[in-house]
């Protein structure tokens, strides 16, 4: 499958994105939120507040959701670029089944990947 340099700036910049707001989500929720208890300077706790709110749930909401997106994003990055990786990996391993060993792995890595997800619905 042949795609665009724009379709792939487009995925590409979209899980950029998704990983910041994962990354941001994760650090307000783990490190920002549990300062609103145990600070004991009151402007921690008020910055704490201000930035977290009573909205714990909603960080929450938002790092799975867009966990859930970036990891859709990156099937589809594997997707689009898959002639490239498969070309890389017949470069490199000669054997078939290697190669056939390589993708049973990549793929049980996926779905370790993918499982968790059904439970969280």
């Amino acid at each position: 499958m042949k795609t665009s340099l724009k379709t792939n700036i487009i995925v590409d910049l979209a899980m950029f994105l998704s990983m910041v707001v994962v990354s941001v989500s994760g650090i307000v929720i783990k490190i920002i939120a549990p300062l609103r208890r145990l600070a004991y300077e009151s402007w921690v706790r008020d910055v704490a507040y201000w930035i977290v709110g009573d909205s714990r749930r909603l960080w929450s909401k938002i790092h799975l959701w867009s966990g859930v997106v970036m990891l859709l994003l990156l099937v589809l990055h594997i997707v689009l670029h898959w002639q490239t990786i498969d070309g890389f990996v017949r470069k490199h391993i000669k054997s078939r089944a290697w190669r056939g060993v390589l993708y049973v792995v990549l793929f049980l890595l996926l779905l370790l990947s993918v499982i968790p997800w059904v439970w969280a619905f």
